[in-house]
């Protein structure tokens, strides 16, 4: 489960770094412009999903692993 969090929070941080430069930077203005402008909008969003369900996944393995190690000892 850590990998996937991993995986998730990764990509999350890029999605949002592209959506960032698309939106807030002249060369993305110019790259995306009108309506199309609307592809780095919206992959940031997803970017900022992504970025949640790492860290939801990350705190399910970090309870499943302290419950574990609690009826362990």
């Amino acid at each position: 489960m850590r990998v996937t969090a991993v995986i998730l929070a990764l990509s999350g941080a890029l999605l949002v770094a592209y959506g960032w430069w698309g939106v807030n930077t002249v060369a993305g203005r110019r790259r995306y412009d009108e309506m199309a402008g609307m592809i780095p909008f919206g992959l940031g969003v997803l970017g900022v999903l992504l970025l949640a369900a790492g860290a939801v996944v990350a705190l399910i393995a970090v309870l499943r692993a302290r419950r574990g190690r609690r009826s362990a000892g």
